[in-house]
């Protein structure tokens, strides 16, 4: 997602704001029947704007986190109306795997994405100060325990503050000078799970090269291959496509749909 000069983040009260507005329109319309490549089953990408995967209620609870009217509508809808846009088509989310190496907020020890080939990778983008990824991370920590860690590896990836030092929520959390104090924002959400969060550096190249939405989630096959990119990290997704290439995989690849007993 490109952002205007001078706000790097794009807030969450905009997606908030545009789902009031649009209320009739939010609805969950992803298209879940993969395709299979020559390389790859993939899967269709899921680069809705709204907040499609929540609740009213679960949406309301994530409003009165935050101050939803901090910023002036007008300004911000036209500062980011081609940007959602842009993020919408898919034109600057990250269209291959893009390999990086980042460290594990609680080891410190570096984890090489493509050097962990031979397992499924799904990841998502979060920080402490962004509701939906606050949201997900439980729900990712209990799916990593349906599954074999030898064959699947979920993991978070801390990204851009979304809210820093917004209301009550989160005013103890401005924006991080440095990479310690991001790396204390990371362990704090780290030592609430068990999977691991890796800290992206303090200038956010990782989330940005994977298109900078705030709670991104990525899917990476075994192969390496990146075969499903969603804006917002919905972990009922995460577990279908993941359940999906292992029956693919278990049923020998074939190379056509029809094959595989659905």
């Amino acid at each position: 997602m490109s952002f205007p000069p001078g706000s790097r983040t794009l807030p969450l009260c905009l997606a908030m704001l545009l789902g009031i507005f649009a209320h009739g329109q939010i609805v969950n319309n992803w298209n879940t029947d993969p395709y299979i490549t020559e390389e790859a089953m993939v899967f269709h990408d899921d680069l809705d704007f709204y907040l499609n995967s929540y609740s009213k209620q679960e949406i309301k609870a994530m409003r009165k986190q935050v101050n939803i009217w901090r910023m002036n509508f007008d300004k911000v809808i036209r500062a980011t109306i081609d940007d959602i846009r842009a993020h919408s088509e898919g034109s600057v989310v990250a269209e291959r795997t893009r390999d990086f190496t980042l460290p594990d907020a609680r080891t410190g020890d570096p984890y090489h994405l493509l050097g962990d080939q031979g397992r499924i990778r799904a990841f998502m983008f979060l920080s402490v100060t962004n509701p939906p990824g606050r949201f997900q991370l439980p729900l990712w920590n209990s799916l990593q325990k349906k599954y074999d860690s030898t064959e699947v590896h979920l993991f978070a990836v801390y990204g851009r503050e979304l809210h820093p030092g917004d209301k009550k929520t989160y005013k103890n959390y401005p924006s991080p000078k440095s990479e310690g104090e991001k790396l204390a924002y990371a362990q704090e959400l780290a030592m609430t799970v068990d999977i691991p969060v890796l800290v992206d550096g303090l200038n956010d190249a990782v989330l940005d090269g994977y298109g900078r939405a705030p709670n991104a989630a990525y899917v990476v096959d075994k192969e390496g291959n990146l075969v499903f990119r969603g804006t917002w990290a919905d972990s009922r997704k995460i577990e279908y496509i993941i359940d999906m290439l292992l029956k693919w995989e278990k049923a020998g690849r074939p190379s056509r749909l029809q094959q595989l007993d659905r």
